[in-house]
């Protein structure tokens, strides 16, 4: 008995790692029977345990963006905020490393001399989607909302620089994650290996890139160095859409984590959709009576009528003599004619579910929790106070803030320092040391100094705009911030460009013989004067001001 209970149990035990293994074959080929959801018939995150479907996860998600107005929603909130027009470069060479013996007032006019023409040059560039884009079909700010786009739903993407043989400057192409595969015959040299169409070195270092394309019906694969071979410089590289663990090569969609509630919450709604309209094609019912006989129609008592009685007009029916004709309901029919013993019922219906905006806010505020969105701002609804719409924007704010730093890093800094570089090796751009710093490693800092460049996004709307002015305006008064960093919260733009055309404006005013109440003081006197120096406020002003902050005191 003991012998064969242990070969029952040996022969169990290998039928169920036989089992197993189909299990795990079958997931990470895409079987239906088990991909790694959270239960069959869901649409979770797709994972065997510590290996990712990809590909699967990518369609999934690329399917919810088309088919789902949830999914689509939150989205398009993240890429209008985040990105709207493109994050705007402003060129700030770090004058301390480049003019050190200079004293800080020459420093300054440099700085803002060589960083308004680093600026204006590359926002031509930068804007001509014939000179910008590979493909030429796309400015830089039309690039960006692309690659986060397809980053967010694909999980990751490559930017590839190519080089315009024309005029020597760079020219950018974006290629999503869904055509970065593992090569079938290909090789790799010096102990690398190729992982989810990723090539690495021991070190872990993405190496190179595999993209798939299609040449004459015939599937190819093109490796796409991250270093050219004879430059050895950056190339190509890889872009995701949301953190990555540190031991994956490949990005997870953002919606990864969310799949299966977005999904679920779709088909929430089109079931209540269709059960409401279901319910609404039913007038009434008609109750009989037990003497009724079985088959007999529920109006006028008619029998059936029978389909070669019955000739067919246009548009109309004409029942054979001897037979009312059965009119169908129209609105507003007043319904009277019963046989004996029936009874018109109404119909009692529970649809729309009175629950479901509750039920639906819910899972739509679990989904914002995840994505780190306030539900405020992805259903773009503010009836709470004023505070409570004020916290939900900083909220968000923090979250566009990380997100310009990210995107700035990832891919808009490298693109703008690749121009820089080529403009200034083909004569375009003279910046004084560059060269010699591009050359010598040992004079990096040079280097790093002309390509410094802060980013900008986009000015984000304010609850109460008073407030929030008046706020700046304390801030300002109390030295906590700039006028620059001000400038760019409230309208996106820098605070010299502001001033610049506001002198423009005002000396114009001036010369038609215009003075606007906003350029004039309590007094009736011009509040700005246009001197040599450019604008300035006059005394007479701040006197009023003081002497109006001392009645208020008082």
């Amino acid at each position: 008995m003991g012998i064969f209970n242990f070969k029952s149990r040996k022969k169990l035990e290998a039928e169920i790692h036989n089992k197993y293994q189909r299990m795990v074959v079958e997931a990470l080929a895409g079987s239906s029977v088990w991909n790694g959801e959270k239960f069959r018939g869901s649409l979770g995150l797709v994972k065997v345990f510590n290996s990712i479907d990809y590909w699967t996860l990518r369609q999934k998600s690329q399917e919810l963006w088309t088919d789902s107005p949830y999914a689509r929603g939150i989205l398009r909130r993240i890429l209008r905020n985040e990105i709207f027009t493109g994050l705007t470069a402003n060129s700030s060479p770090n004058e301390d490393i480049l003019w050190p013996r200079m004293d800080d007032l020459e420093r300054s006019d440099l700085a803002v001399k060589y960083g308004d023409l680093i600026t204006s040059q590359f926002s031509l560039y930068a804007n001509n989607y014939e000179l910008f884009d590979y493909g030429k079909e796309l400015t830089f700010g039309e690039f960006q909302e692309l690659v986060r786009r397809e980053a967010l739903l694909c999980g990751d993407g490559i930017i590839v620089a190519r080089v315009n043989h024309t005029n020597g400057l760079p020219m950018w192409q974006w290629i999503n994650g869904n055509y970065i595969r593992t090569p079938a015959d290909y090789t790799c040299k010096d102990g690398n290996r190729i992982i989810q169409g990723v090539e690495l070195d021991k070190y872990n270092r993405h190496i190179a890139y595999f993209v798939q394309t299609t040449e004459n019906g015939v599937l190819k694969s093109e490796r796409i160095p991250v270093k050219g071979e004879k430059s050895g410089r950056q190339i190509s590289w890889m872009v995701y859409g949301s953190e990555k663990m540190s031991d994956k090569v490949r990005g997870e969609p953002l919606l990864a984590n969310v799949l299966s509630m977005l999904s679920d919450v779709d088909k929430y709604k089109d079931a209540e959709l269709r059960a409401a309209v279901i319910n609404a094609l039913i007038a009434f019912t008609v109750k009989k009576s037990p003497d009724t006989p079985f088959g007999t129609r529920p109006t006028m008592g008619l029998e059936r009528l029978k389909k070669d009685d019955i000739k067919t007009g246009i548009g109309s029916e004409v029942p054979p003599k001897g037979h009312q004709p059965i009119q169908l309901m129209q609105p507003g029919t007043v319904f009277d004619d019963l046989a004996p013993g029936e009874e018109v019922v109404s119909y009692q219906t529970n649809r729309p579910n009175v629950n479901f905006s509750v039920f639906e806010a819910a899972i739509i505020d679990a989904i914002c929790w995840s994505l780190e969105i306030p539900p405020e701002i992805a259903k773009l609804k503010f009836t709470s106070s004023y505070s409570a719409s004020r916290q939900a924007n900083n909220e968000f704010e923090v979250y566009l803030k990380y997100r310009n730093f990210k995107n700035a890093k990832d891919f808009c800094q490298i693109i703008y320092e690749e121009y820089v570089i080529q403009a200034v090796l083909s004569g375009m751009l003279a910046l004084p040391g560059f060269i010699p710093a591009f050359i010598d490693p040992k004079l990096w800092q040079i280097k790093a100094a002309w390509l410094s460049c802060t980013w900008s996004g986009i000015a984000r709307p304010s609850v109460e705009r008073t407030k929030d002015v008046k706020a700046a305006n304390d801030a300002l008064d109390n030295g906590l911030t700039t006028f620059d960093d001000e400038c760019r919260r409230i309208n996106g733009k820098s605070f010299r460009k502001v001033v610049a055309q506001l002198k423009r404006e005002i000396n114009y005013a001036h010369q038609l013989g215009f003075n606007p109440h906003i350029l004039e003081n309590n007094n009736g006197e011009p509040a700005y004067s246009i001197n040599g120096d450019g604008l300035a406020k006059n005394q007479n002003d701040d006197n009023d001001n003081d002497s109006d902050d001392e009645n208020n005191e008082e």
